[in-house]
């Protein structure tokens, strides 16, 4: 959990990328497993949350990052993309389309999500409470069981 997977060269191969474009002094590198106690720090400092899946059904740290106000790039796989606003939560990208990535990334850093970054992860947040708070939840729950209680 938390290593890089597949090959080594691979994993070699971008971090020599990265140290070659002059970004690789503006990345947190910390290829190990982030105890829960310490999630918080890297959902509050970081200014998107990349979920390049290439399959799943649902992904918790989908909501986990809302609930920071962190916006979302995500592979459009399993229920991603019902869980995304395109433009106002995040965008999504054609799993296993390195190009496609490329562009959804360089979209979200020149578009109106970051440029007004704060104020996005404020909206996204209040988003997130709105709809997948554990008082919703809840609400929703006691509801499916009560009709379920009153056809019996």
């Amino acid at each position: 959990m938390g290593r890089p997977k597949g090959e080594k060269s691979y994993w070699d191969g971008m971090v020599q990328k990265l140290a070659n474009c002059g970004v690789r002094e503006k990345i947190i590198e910390r290829i190990e497993f982030v105890p829960d106690a310490e999630t918080e720090l890297y959902f509050k400092v970081a200014d998107v949350l990349a979920l390049p899946y290439k399959h799943i059904f649902q992904s918790g740290v989908l909501f986990l990052g809302y609930s920071f106000g962190l916006p979302v790039i995500a592979s459009d796989v399993g229920s991603l993309k019902e869980e995304i606003v395109e433009g106002r939560t995040g965008h999504v990208f054609q799993p296993e389309d390195t190009a496609d990535l490329r562009r959804t990334i360089e979209k979200f850093f020149a578009g109106d999500l970051y440029a007004n970054l704060a104020e996005r992860r404020r909206e996204i947040h209040d988003y997130a409470n709105e709809r997948y708070s554990w008082s919703k939840v809840s609400a929703v729950t006691t509801e499916v069981y009560s009709r379920l209680l009153d056809a019996a």
